[in-house]
């Protein structure tokens, strides 16, 4: 319960610190990557659910468009990426830059064709192939670091 709490309240902060850190430098990638990258490989099955929509609440307060429109930009690329967790290692470097890199490129894509629907957010961004490569690069050790800290550490499935 804890876990949920804390997630809950830190979400918001983690992504005003996305925001400063885009401020700084172009090249860091956004921080929701990494957070969809987490559910994808670690997060208990039962615990996504409240991951995406405490993450979409807090996109929805420092973004343009609802938290059902960033529910959906977040949701979607990790329903898709989700069943090939049984298949692939949790471990293998490739698999968590391959996955980087769809997250990054679908992201903005369907921010893109949610805004052309619905006429709410932003329109997507154009992302460039080095705008992947990057994601590629930093979103596996950004991802690393989120879940060796409270709270992600504590909604991650337990190992076995």
């Amino acid at each position: 319960m804890i876990a949920w709490v804390l997630w809950f309240f830190l979400a918001l902060h983690l992504f005003l610190l996305d925001g400063f850190l885009v401020g700084v430098s172009d090249w860091f990638p956004d921080l929701s990557l990494a957070v969809a990258l987490f559910c994808v490989l670690y997060a208990r099955p039962s615990a996504l659910p409240g991951i995406l929509i405490c993450a979409a609440l807090s996109r929805s307060v420092l973004l343009e468009g609802g938290a059902a429109s960033h529910l959906l930009i977040l949701g979607l690329p990790v329903a898709v990426l989700l069943p090939l967790r049984v298949v692939f290692s949790k471990r293998s470097l490739l698999w968590q830059c391959l996955a980087s890199g769809f997250l990054a490129f679908m992201l903005p894509r369907l921010a893109g064709l949610l805004f052309r629907l619905t006429g709410e957010g932003v329109a997507g961004m154009e992302v460039t192939s080095l705008d992947i490569f990057v994601a590629m690069c930093v979103v596996p050790v950004v991802t690393w670091l989120l879940r060796s800290l409270p709270p992600l550490s504590m909604l991650q499935e337990s190992r076995q």
